[in-house]
């Protein structure tokens, strides 16, 4: 017995396609997430407060790749990690894969500080990789990233 509908891949794809147009056009500083919360960026990402400092991920990846099955990222972040104010988790997302989580990290207080080195694939063309920091006082925090992939690897 079931307990959920099953999916077919052009509903999975077409409610992604959906949710991707939806929050492209909410503000630029606050989107709702499927809790009702509220992801935030930054104001002026040429100058951030204090608060956004330690927020928002810090993201290395090439504004061109020519492999897209082997694109290298590195989010990093200067935020504390002690027991009642550390990031929970980072993701990296890309809306335009098959495959839209690249990467999922889940943190506490003892991993010491929030870092992810990894490679990623990525399909071909130009796009956008979303990465999301968790705090556990503040919330969700997101920032994107541009790349133009030369051959993809999805």
């Amino acid at each position: 017995m079931h307990l959920c509908n099953e999916v077919t891949r052009r509903q999975f794809v077409r409610t992604v396609a959906v949710g991707s147009a939806a929050i492209s056009l909410l503000p630029a500083t606050s989107w709702f997430d499927a809790q009702g919360g509220v992801f935030q960026t930054a104001k002026d990402p040429e100058n951030l407060t204090d608060l956004e400092r330690i927020h928002i991920p810090k993201v290395t990846l090439p504004p061109v790749v020519e492999d897209g099955n082997q694109a290298s990222i590195i989010v990093a972040m200067d935020h504390p990690m002690e027991d009642d104010h550390y990031i929970k988790s980072i993701q990296i997302l890309n809306f335009a894969d098959p495959v839209v989580i690249k990467g999922q990290c889940y943190f506490t207080p003892l991993s010491g500080e929030a870092y992810i080195g990894t490679q990623i694939r990525l399909a071909g063309g130009e796009g956008q990789v979303w990465v999301v920091a968790e705090c556990s006082q503040h919330g969700k925090w997101v920032v994107s990233k541009s790349v133009k992939v030369a051959a993809g690897g999805c």
